[in-house]
């Protein structure tokens, strides 16, 4: 049943937008939340009458910052309005669910419920679907200006998006599956192989620099402490194709221009460290940041930012300017404390998170990763696998 229903979620997660049950400007209801909460319900239940329950520690370290983030949230619930004060607390909810997702796989793995080849396996599946239904999408909708304004998807053109909608997070999504799979390479290798290599064609097709950072991050690591000929090779082909594909050049040229979205990045950055600035102590409210921008006039009268007016471009940045100086320690103590205790150890999987918390660090400060629902459901998957790993040594 538990095993029935983790696959259920990296199914449903795989849907992207075509998951969604309600949108709205300032909130969307997706059918994955729902099921994956009723995964967390229904785990935490059945081992909790087993009486055999293990927190894990890499998980349970969230915690302090769940605690700060309900405290900041409810802090600041008399400047906002019942809808707004509803909202904000369903991210909560949602990222609570989340985190008990992470604890329920670690008790799987723990009982045998679910053996780490067959979690990977899974993981591994859902990048080659999300990466399949990405060649499609740019067979049949490659110009994303051909959308309703209306719907708030920014207009990329031949770039790969999926079922996400946008590059940049399916990348990351990709990414992270990338980095899963590296970690068990030598079992079933051939087709392990063989998807690493259909996920890595769709992670250059998304033309996203932030995830082409997350790959060479991610090879950098492995290179360095386990396949060294990948430095060599991934050296090549990179040069290989900035050369030979003028598009590549212009993407990383355009860094440095006015009119590219890097510079539009910078000006979400110096928002949210304003808005930080003036909310040191506990911030705004986790997720009212959406409300603290309308208040500090970012957005133009009568309009609330549409998909991405609830975060920035920095998931770092919106944990200090929503939560404060304790949240964001707390919310930096425990995202690098595997960090510190991957570097110590040498089994393979433990390059896995090494790879990922590095990697979506990187891409973190340049989209909301850390809070996109798939990202954070196999963050928190690869998370529970590192903590079963420290577990049985």
């Amino acid at each position: 049943m538990l095993n029935f229903l983790f696959f259920i979620c990296l199914a449903v997660l795989s849907l992207g937008q075509f998951a969604s049950i309600y949108r709205s400007g300032e909130a969307n209801v997706y059918l994955f939340d729902i099921v994956v909460g009723i995964f967390a319900f229904i785990g935490s239940l059945y081992f909790l009458v087993q009486k055999k329950v293990f927190i894990p520690k890499f998980i349970f370290a969230f915690l302090p910052f769940t605690f700060i983030a309900f405290i900041s949230l409810t802090s600041n619930g008399y400047s906002l309005g019942t809808l707004e004060m509803f909202t904000s607390a369903f991210y909560l909810v949602r990222w609570f669910l989340y985190l008990s997702a992470g604890v329920v796989v670690f008790n799987m793995l723990v009982a045998k419920k679910l053996t780490v080849e067959i979690l990977v396996t899974g993981v591994l599946l859902s990048g080659v679907f999300v990466s399949v239904l990405g060649f499609v999408q740019l067979l049949i909708l490659p110009d994303f200006e051909k959308l309703n304004p209306l719907l708030g998807w920014d207009p990329h053109k031949n770039r790969l998006a999926s079922t996400f909608f946008d590059p940049n997070f399916v990348g990351g999504y990709l990414n992270l599956c990338l980095a899963i799979a590296f970690g068990f390479v030598s079992k079933k290798r051939k087709f392990v192989i063989f998807s690493m290599a259909i996920i890595l064609s769709a992670i250059f097709l998304t033309f996203s620099r932030s995830t082409w950072a997350m790959t060479a991050i991610i090879i950098l690591i492995f290179g360095i402490f386990k396949y060294r000929f990948l430095l060599v090779t991934a050296l090549i082909v990179g040069l290989l194709t900035f050369f030979a594909i003028p598009r590549v050049q212009t993407r990383i040229a355009g860094v440095t221009d006015p009119a590219d979205s890097a510079h539009f990045r910078l000006i979400s950055w110096h928002n949210a460290w304003q808005i930080a600035q003036d909310n040191l102590f506990l911030g705004v409210g986790f997720n009212t940041f959406r409300y603290a921008q309308k208040n500090y006039g970012v957005f133009d009268i009568g309009e609330t930012g549409g998909n991405a007016g609830a975060g920035t471009d920095s998931s770092f940045l919106l944990i200090l300017a929503t939560t404060g100086v304790f949240g964001f320690v707390a919310f930096v103590t425990a995202y690098f404390w595997p960090v510190v205790y991957a570097l110590n150890k040498k089994p393979q999987f433990y390059l896995s998170t090494l790879a990922i918390l590095l990697a979506l660090f990187v891409q973190s400060q340049f989209i909301n990763a850390l809070f996109y629902p798939q990202i954070l459901f196999l963050w928190m998957t690869s998370l529970a696998l590192f903590s079963y790993f420290s577990f049985r040594t």
